[in-house]
């Protein structure tokens, strides 16, 4: 006959086998929810300035980086990607360019996090780019970037997802040479 330990012991075992094939069951599911998510970003203006990348950060060597500052505007209706296991959105926009010495480059421009249903449509006028854009080669001579958005859905349970808007909603443009300051 079977103990009290060993009777619990089953009862515990089948309750938490049940629990994982719900949670595994919920994360399939939230997989195929449909969404239409839209974005677009587009800059207003775009200046380059020569610096030292920060003044705590002491190399003698690269006084005269060049950094570009954006003014953008994003509009977004984001809010088909919350469902019952959107727990947030991880929202930025990133500039991507490539030279000859290094074909990919991703740089984060701006980014939020959003929490509720209710501020997924985002409008937004007169951003500046909250992160440096400064590239490796410390000089921006004739490089020509898209500047996209992008989403991360964090769910309750299960996988994280991604997204960004469609290529033909970037905004190209070239990033002068000229030294401003």
């Amino acid at each position: 006959m079977n103990s009290l330990q060993n009777r619990a012991n089953a009862v515990m075992a089948f309750s938490i086998s049940a629990i994982f094939c719900l949670l595994g069951a919920i994360a399939f599911s939230a997989l195929i929810i449909p969404s239409n998510p839209s974005g677009a970003v587009a800059l207003d203006s775009l200046k380059v300035v020569t610096g030292r990348y920060d003044r705590n950060w002491v190399d003698y060597k690269t006084r005269n980086n060049e950094f570009a500052n954006t003014v953008m505007r994003i509009d977004a209706d984001l809010s088909s990607l919350f469902h019952w296991n959107t727990k947030q959105l991880f929202v930025y926009a990133v500039a991507e360019y490539s030279t000859p010495t290094h074909p990919k480059n991703q740089i984060v421009l701006w980014d939020t996090i959003i929490k509720r249903k209710s501020a997924a449509v985002i409008s937004k006028r007169g951003l500046n780019n909250k992160y440096s854009l400064i590239d490796v080669n410390k000089k921006w001579t004739d490089i020509n970037a898209n500047v996209t958005l992008h989403w991360n859905i964090v769910p309750y349970v299960g996988f994280m997802t991604y997204g960004h808007s469609q290529p033909s909603e970037g905004y190209a443009f070239p990033l002068p040479s000229g030294i401003q300051t």
